[in-house]
């Protein structure tokens, strides 16, 4: 997963014509705006996926949507 996410974000960044970094750091500042967000439904949300308190990394938000897509298609 970890290879995949990697060769991922060089390839949006090639795409937008940035470095890696800019997109990695992009992805963090969605997420934590997303965290961040006040409405209670939302937050709900977060403290399903994110039980920590804590907001997930890029890779580890793309590894908790990838397994609730994949459960989701079971149901």
């Amino acid at each position: 997963m970890k290879r995949k996410f990697s060769r991922a974000i060089r390839k949006i960044a090639k795409q937008e014509g940035v470095r890696p970094e800019v997109v990695y750091a992009e992805m963090q500042q969605a997420i934590n705006m997303g965290f961040n967000n006040l409405d209670p439904e939302v937050q709900a949300y977060w403290r399903r996926i994110a039980p920590d308190g804590t907001a997930p990394s890029p890779e580890k938000y793309i590894e908790i949507i990838t397994r609730e897509m994949k459960s989701a298609k079971t149901i």
